[in-house]
């Protein structure tokens, strides 16, 4: 008998078998495809090159529930849907990481060179994050303070003196960053290098000023009592003792002008012949007596003794 339109055998009632899917129907089964899909996307912005394994054991899963059917296939695929959506969670973790890694670094003025950034792409995450890890430590060790002893004091004192410094050595003394003698450690040892500059430019100007100073002192003194006023030794004391009033650095490049003008004049003088002994002629053989031929038998040739030295105990 055929069931009436209505009845409880015509329409299933909810929670029965015919209203709820099946385990392994196409309902609950995550799609291989689309699963393959996200996998390759992952793979192109570098997955692979982070999580090596996981994305290897994902792409067997997929590989795996392709080649079966049914409730394994299913159930592989669910398996690798789980392990896809983790490793999509820590990739782009991790990327947001690396990422955020490399604005800290061009935050610090730091500039990348492109291997950084071409790393990132690549997917090796963890490198990135290493080196710019590495270069944040070694900029904060260069940018700690360290102290340079005298520098002030040398700069206060080529201040106070006036001292005209060497174009290169001005430049990079203003251009140091430093407060007093405290510097970075990036740049002690150019710091070093200006303060020893600095150090050997003071003692060049103090000795260029003695020079004159004493240049002065000599002119002054070796002015003849009755020289008359048109003496060449008066003029030049005159002259020496005026430019001296006048400006110490002209005197200064007077007297090394001088001095240049004097080694100069001594070169060019022609070097005095030294006088040349004349040698003894030779004494001839028949000059010289022979005992022989005098007759005497007696007389023999006694042996020569050696002579004493002027120093005790050597011969």
């Amino acid at each position: 008998m055929d069931p009436q339109p209505g009845s409880a055998a015509s329409s299933p009632q909810p929670g029965s078998a015919a209203s709820s899917p099946q385990p392994g129907s196409a309902a609950a089964v995550p799609q291989p495809g689309s699963a393959a899909a996200r996998l390759a996307a992952l793979q192109a912005a570098g997955a692979h090159r982070f999580d090596p394994a996981s994305h290897r054991f994902v792409e067997a899963l997929l590989e795996r529930a392709r080649a079966l059917d049914g409730a394994a296939a299913a159930h592989l695929a669910a398996r690798a849907s789980a392990r896809l959506t983790a490793l999509e969670i820590a990739f782009h973790r991790a990327r947001a990481d690396a990422e955020a890694q490399l604005r800290a670094l061009a935050d610090a003025g730091v500039p990348d060179d492109g291997a950084l950034a071409q790393a990132l792409a690549l997917g090796e995450l963890p490198a990135v994050v290493r080196a710019v890890r590495r270069r944040l430590r070694a900029l904060a060790a260069e940018r700690q303070k360290t102290a340079v002893p005298a520098l002030a004091r040398l700069r206060g004192e080529a201040a106070a003196r006036d001292v005209r410094l060497p174009e290169p050595l001005a430049r990079g003394l203003a251009a140091l960053p430093c407060d007093g003698d405290v510097v970075e450690r990036r740049v002690k040892r150019q710091a070093q290098a200006l303060s020893n500059a600095l150090s050997t430019a003071l003692f060049h100007e103090s000795l260029v000023s003695a020079r004159a100073t004493l240049a002065v002192a000599r002119a002054a003194d070796n002015v003849p009592e009755d020289a008359g006023p048109y003496n060449a030794q008066v003029l030049a004391s005159r002259a020496l003792c005026a430019a001296e009033r006048l400006s110490e650095h002209y005197l200064r490049a007077l007297v090394a002008s001088l001095q240049d003008l004097g080694a100069l004049a001594a070169a060019l003088e022609p070097q005095p012949e030294k006088p040349t002994r004349k040698k003894s002629a030779p004494r001839r053989a028949r000059d010289t007596p022979n005992v022989r031929d005098t007759g005497d038998a007696g007389a023999r040739r006694r042996p020569t003794r050696k002579k004493e030295s002027l120093f005790r105990g050597s011969r």
